[in-house]
């Protein structure tokens, strides 16, 4: 921690490490000349990084990553990328089956930035909360839309 330190008071940080990566990213953004889009991609290139290797000590890592990521979202407004990188991670954590670090971001209720925290979202509170819903949920509400309207063919044709 000490050397962090120093590397802050001279400015050493210019890309987001892997040792504390939610640290440099914060520090990154906060230059003068700092690109946000650009840093916070290497910040989401470390998350990805950290769930490959899967293991609790680096879901947290992450956690700790995206809860940075949406902090300094809201307040430089830009709160769309983060949205967007959200949404993408939802579904490559479904693809892979990263069922306990899914958890792990419920439990911390870490979700897309809604109107009511940033006025420039398109998310209503209502999407925020569902969209930590499990799947099962929003394939129940499918399904009972199906009936109504489709037969039982189409209800293969979806499974």
């Amino acid at each position: 921690r000490s050397s962090d330190l120093a590397n802050l008071a001279e400015g050493n940080i210019t890309a987001v490490g892997s040792v504390n990566p939610d640290e440099n990213f914060r520090f990154l953004v906060k230059q003068k000349n700092a690109n946000f889009s650009e840093v916070s991609q290497q910040l989401v290139d470390r998350i990805y990084e950290f769930l490959e290797t899967k293991g609790l000590q680096y879901y947290i890592k992450s956690i700790n990553c995206i809860k940075a990521f949406r902090e300094e979202a809201i307040k430089l407004s830009k709160v769309q990328l983060f949205n967007a990188f959200l949404q993408t991670l939802k579904d490559k954590v479904e693809e892979r089956t990263l069922t306990e670090f899914w958890e792990i971001l419920v439990q911390d209720s870490i979700s897309l930035i809604s109107k009511v925290e940033a006025e420039e979202s398109r998310v209503s509170i209502e999407e925020a909360k569902q969209f930590l819903a499990p799947k099962e949920k929003r394939t129940e509400i499918s399904l009972d839309a199906a009936e109504e309207g489709g037969d039982v063919d189409d209800l293969l044709d979806m499974m």
